[in-house]
This record gives structure tokens, C-alpha cells and sequence, in this order.
């Protein structure tokens, strides 16, 4: 059994990147959204099941797109409730999947509190 440590260059090739790879860049859409706890506490239990039960699937599909991830995140502080960042190679899709949210029964129930774009563009200088 050997107990020789791989070399830096064999180790940083089994990490995953934490942004797509990409040498044109790729568009960023981040999304601040303050949930609207009144309004949900005051549905019964089966019409928030109900919401929930058709975001889910969306949200996960999302999340699992060869084509561009979106991610979904709980926030602390004054900003909002929570944040989605979507990652795609263009504006157009990046608009697609902001309106693939808005169409969800669950946005009648968060309000945008701000939103920016932005490019990643990666050097693959290695």
C-alpha cells in the first residue's frame, strides 16, 4: 500500500469547480426575494402543500440543468429571504429562467428585493 501524497496538479483535477467551466464566460442572474410569511400562514395546510408540491419538481430541474444551474439559497440579513443565482451562456436563458420562477404559484408569495447580472469569465491560465 502506498502512502504517497498525489502532486498539486493531481489533486486540483479531481475538484469540481464551484462556477461552469467556460472560456466565452457565462451569465449570472442573482435574485433577492423577501417571502411573504403573512400571506402564507394564513393558507391551510393543503394549498401550501399543494404550492409546494408543483415548485419542487421545478425547482430541482433547475437545479440539475446540463445546461445552466440555478441554485437556491436561505439569506440572513435585511436583502431578503431568499436567493436564487442562475447561471447561463446567455441573457435570453437567464430571462427564461426568471420567468420559469415567476409562473410558480410560490412567487405570489416573495417579492423581488434586488437582482443584479453579471459574466464569469474564467481564466484557464493552468
Amino acid at each position: 500500500m502506498s502512502t504517497t501524497k498525489p502532486m498539486p496538479s493531481e489533486a486540483a483535477t479531481t475538484e469540481i469547480p464551484g462556477v461552469p467551466l467556460t472560456i466565452e464566460g457565462y451569465s449570472v442572474l442573482h435574485q433577492m426575494m423577501r417571502f411573504r410569511w403573512t400571506s402564507w400562514r394564513a393558507l391551510d395546510d393543503a394549498t401550501r402543500r399543494n404550492i409546494v408540491g408543483e415548485a419542487v419538481p421545478v425547482l430541482k430541474g433547475m437545479e440539475q440543468n446540463a445546461k445552466g444551474q440555478s441554485v437556491f439559497y436561505s439569506l440572513i440579513g435585511h436583502k431578503g429571504d431568499l436567493m436564487f443565482i442562475h447561471f447561463r451562456a446567455s441573457f435570453d436563458e437567464l430571462n427564461r429562467a426568471e420567468l420559469q420562477l415567476a409562473q410558480l404559484r410560490l412567487s405570489e408569495y416573495w417579492e423581488p428585493t434586488t437582482s443584479y447580472l453579471s459574466i464569469i469569465e474564467l481564466g484557464l491560465y493552468e
